[in-house]
């Protein structure tokens, strides 16, 4: 069977995302999960296309071992522990790139696999679906043990629970020469650019720097209001704006973290002004919202706010200005991160204030912690440093007593 999920805006503004067949029509069951299951429960549109692509995996399980879980379910049998194994290797699997967003297809003789993140949401939420269908479609008569047990069965196989590593964050920061090199190639006119046309060059090279600086996530840019900056005060206001019915875009940029203000310095507040009014306001499309970064290439799509797949295949075209950078909108997060560290060091600010500060800046709640793994990575730098020191003043030591003999 062949499905894709699509994305359309409700009346009020609401984001819905439906998986459907080959002739676009939704798929009763996940559509009906989708509404009771996780609608109802509040979860962002993001998280909701996320469950559907993991049910959109079970489909492909289905096809590969001939079977239909309705059929199978209705006829009043469960998945057995084979099953249940064999479907946890499977969701294991990335589908193939190049039809990840459009068909479900075969699995390829050699295919890669999904990060421990991803296999344990997708058992997560095939485990929560397939005890929603079997409930509806198995024998009432039988009682629902059964069913508790193969869904426990389902979430046995998941591995250790993901924990995002504190190491690997603390050390995912960018080389501040990798960062200005990229920088000063998307400066407009630069031979290096990757991108034609000066108005689109001036939009990047401010998107570059106001992610440089900021610390600003993807979907905070992107959600950017032209009344959202302070022309007088110099502040941008990151604002929440879930379901917007001004936002034409059906995958709707959001700000995942709290609301706040961000000082801004003059010049960079300058270049926000002159690009809204040298090149984004001539667009006769960007006066039909207030979305600061648009669309400049002539179309039906001119002059509306930029999209999601538009940032990602811009972003991938930086990140070949300078091979293997590792150039990304939320890498350039994690170095604006390790930039406030040096800066906090350098005046001395204490770890309490420090994390206050940070917080604050990336959107985060105080008691969250998310602060405080940054700033372990000071202990653990300053920890190398007296290690080495004490190696050094050891190593000196002795080579003197040698030359005193």
């Amino acid at each position: 069977m062949d499905i894709s999920i699509r994305r359309f805006s409700g009346s009020d503004g609401e984001r819905i995302s439906v998986l459907v067949d080959a002739s676009g029509m939704p798929l009763y069951y996940p559509t009906l999960y989708a509404t009771w299951n996780l609608r109802q429960r509040g979860l962002a549109a993001n998280s909701i296309f996320n469950a559907l692509n993991a049910i959109k995996v079970l489909f492909a399980w289905e096809a590969d071992v001939g079977i239909s879980l309705e059929s199978l379910f209705s006829q009043g049998e469960l998945l057995g522990e084979e099953r249940v194994r064999d479907l946890s290797d499977f969701l294991q699997l990335a589908l193939s790139p190049a039809n990840r967003d459009k068909k479900v297809v075969p699995i390829s003789r050699r295919p890669k696999t999904v990060g421990t993140s991803s296999h344990y949401f997708r058992l997560t939420v095939v485990a929560d679906y397939v005890g929603f269908l079997a409930k509806r479609l198995y024998p009432a008569s039988r009682g629902d043990r059964d069913i508790k047990l193969m869904v426990a069965a389902i979430r046995a196989n998941r591995p250790g629970k993901p924990n995002k590593s504190e190491s690997d964050r603390d050390e995912r920061y960018l080389d501040e020469a990798v960062v200005e090199a990229v920088e000063q190639a998307l400066k407009p006119g630069s031979d290096r650019n990757p991108a034609k046309g000066h108005a689109v060059q001036v939009r990047n090279a401010l998107m570059f720097m106001i992610l440089r600086l900021t610390g600003l996530r993807r979907g905070e840019l992107l959600n950017l209001k032209v009344n959202d900056i302070d022309f007088a005060k110099n502040t941008l206001r990151v604002v929440r704006r879930p379901d917007s019915k001004g936002d034409v875009r059906a995958q709707q940029p959001v700000a995942k973290t709290r609301q706040r203000t961000i000082p801004l310095v003059a010049e960079l507040i300058a270049r926000i002004h002159e690009y809204v009014l040298r090149y984004r306001n001539k667009l006769p499309g960007a006066k039909k919202h207030g979305y600061l970064f648009v669309t400049h290439k002539e179309g039906p799509t001119q002059g509306r706010p930029l999209s999601i797949p538009a940032f990602q295949k811009w972003m991938l075209s930086v990140a070949t200005i300078i091979e293997d950078s590792g150039v990304h909108a939320h890498a350039l997060r994690h170095h604006w991160n390790y930039a406030f560290s040096l800066h906090s060091d350098s005046t001395e600010m204490s770890t309490a204030t420090e994390e206050k500060v940070r917080s604050y800046l990336m959107g985060w709640e105080e008691t969250s912690g998310t602060a405080r793994i940054y700033n372990r990575r000071h202990t653990k730098q300053k920890a190398a440093e007296a290690v080495l020191s004490l190696q050094n003043k050891h190593l000196k030591k002795t080579s003197d007593e040698v030359m005193d003999e």
